[in-house]
């Protein structure tokens, strides 16, 4: 607990995800990919507490994560890791399907219940993630996401017996993990 007192209880979980990090792509991927790898794991970690605590993802930290993406590629190191390097207009393109794909799913909920399903915060991490994992690995992202998510409300509910139906889910605590799953498996499968 002396760790947690020096750095504070936020920072805490950011640390230990990215010196894991750390610890697993020094294992298994090249130099350039592990500094991505503890960047990128300690952005998802810190929007996961974000999210969790106050069911809002900042700009701030949803922006870190596209300008950190695209850094990468424009010194030479296309995040997702394709053989042949995307061009800035496929960068765009992917942030633009996978935070689209996530502002339709807001607009069909929204227009079929009334009540806004997907917050913007979510939406603008999708698009980040699009920088990350392209629009290709995607759809699996948002499975593993919503996977989990049901899992969290399944077991809450066998806790404490019903989910009240005004009750909200801390849907990028489930998004920004499985972004970081998603981008690592790409990067170890390639």
């Amino acid at each position: 607990m002396l760790l947690s007192k020096h750095i504070g209880p936020d920072l805490l979980p950011v640390v230990v995800a990215t010196v894991a990090a750390l610890v697993v792509g020094l294992a298994t991927l090249e130099a350039a990919r592990i500094f991505l790898s503890v960047l990128l794991a300690g952005c998802m970690t810190a929007i996961t507490l974000q999210d969790w605590r106050s069911l809002r993802v900042s700009d701030f930290t949803n922006a870190m994560v596209a300008v950190i993406g695209i850094t990468a590629w424009f010194v030479g190191v296309d995040p997702v890791g394709v053989a042949t390097s995307r061009t800035l207009l496929q960068i765009a393109r992917d942030a633009t399907l996978t935070g689209g794909a996530l502002l339709l799913v807001r607009e069909f909920y929204f227009r079929l219940r009334g009540v806004e399903g997907l917050g913007l915060g979510d939406i603008k991490l999708g698009a980040a993630a699009g920088i990350w994992i392209g629009w290709e690995n995607f759809a699996l992202v948002v499975f593993c996401a919503t996977l989990g998510a049901l899992l969290f409300v399944l077991g809450s509910t066998m806790k404490h017996g019903h989910w009240p139906a005004g009750r909200r889910i801390p849907y990028a605590s489930f998004l920004a993990p499985a972004v970081w799953g998603a981008w690592y498996l790409a990067q170890v499968f390639r």
